[in-house]
């Protein structure tokens, strides 16, 4: 009986694996830094955009609040999606849009760990607009829609003043557009 028992406690522990001996504790004043670049943490991941800026146009300028949300990181691009409103008006005619961008950073052209990094990126953008004309004499507003799907292009700098907080100074190229060149933004940003 002895040995039956023996016997079934040595097929056991070979069964579902022997304890492993004890080994030596690492050193515990080496700091370790998490170097990888394929995950980052909730402060790098979302940021949240309050901005102005100035457009050519009918309109002087825009206000605009933007959520951008890393999607990925490979070995030539970063990859985001950006959501934003913007806001206009002047005389009676005001205007509001939003946009939905996927955008692609080239990753040769900045490091994580510079405070003032260069901002180039490109790709698409999902606009919808809403405009309201206040029509003087009538006591009426009318209301036109569209959407519409331009491809962009950002050249700027964003600079860190904190880990949590910064600023950024971007210009925008849209194709297509009656002019190219449509947008300066200068806006704050929270991580």
């Amino acid at each position: 009986m002895r040995r039956t028992g023996s016997l079934l406690l040595a097929a056991a522990l070979l069964a579902f694996g022997a304890p492993c001996p004890a080994r030596a504790q690492p050193d515990s004043s080496a700091t370790h830094r998490v170097t990888s670049t394929f995950r980052r943490t909730g402060e790098e991941m979302d940021r949240f955009e309050l901005g102005g800026g100035v457009v050519q146009g009918f309109f002087d300028a825009v206000g605009s609040v933007g959520y951008r949300r890393f999607l990925g990181q490979g070995p030539a691009f970063e990859q985001s999606l950006m959501a934003e409103l913007t806001g206009t008006a002047k005389d009676q005619l005001t205007e509001g849009v939003f946009s939905l961008y996927v955008l692609l950073r080239p990753s040769l052209t900045y490091k994580e760990s510079w405070r003032i990094r260069p901002l180039v990126e490109f790709g698409s953008g999902f606009h919808t607009v809403v405009q309201a004309a206040s029509l003087e004499g009538l006591n009426r507003t009318r209301y036109k829609a569209h959407v519409y799907v331009k491809t962009h292009a950002y050249a700027g700098f964003e600079a860190l003043v904190t880990r949590r907080v910064g600023f950024l100074v971007r210009g925008r190229l849209s194709i297509p557009s009656h002019r190219p060149f449509d947008y300066a933004q200068a806006a704050i940003l929270f991580r």
